[in-house]
């Protein structure tokens, strides 16, 4: 007869506790790379919400690289860059500005959008930056 407290009973219990465990899977960030369209929405919710220290732990936790998702990922149609402005997220647009290779700059027209800003525009500033310093350097 089983008594609780008995040695077998906990180790039943013990067997029972470890099985659930097992079977539970909780959500992680490893499941946004099931589908692009809710990886685009976890970076552009970051971007909107100029929360750069989730973005770049979103990056490190799906080992991703700025520089290898910046040409895919759109947000409402617009580059990254583009919608931080639009978003006033004016540190994250600035972070990102300065993390992609020039050709992805200008690749997704963040170049030419960069015309039609004033010359204090705090994220045209920095992409103005690194487009004439790339061009000092050919």
């Amino acid at each position: 007869m089983l008594f609780w407290g008995s040695k077998s009973t906990s180790a039943l219990a013990i067997v029972f506790i470890s099985f659930v465990l097992m079977s539970y899977t909780a959500p992680s960030h490893a499941q946004y790379r099931a589908n692009g369209d809710d990886l685009a929405l976890l970076f552009c919710s970051y971007v909107q919400a100029n929360d750069s220290t989730g973005f770049r732990n979103a990056l490190r936790d799906l080992r991703l690289r700025l520089r290898d998702i910046y040409p895919r990922v759109r947000c409402n149609g617009s580059s990254m860059i583009q919608f931080s402005a639009s978003s006033n997220a004016y540190d994250i647009g600035r972070f990102i500005a300065h993390s992609v290779l020039i050709d992805d700059l200008y690749s997704s027209g963040d170049i030419a959008w960069v015309k039609n800003q004033e010359p204090t525009h705090p994220i045209a500033e920095v992409v103005r930056a690194r487009s004439q310093a790339a061009r000092s350097d050919r």
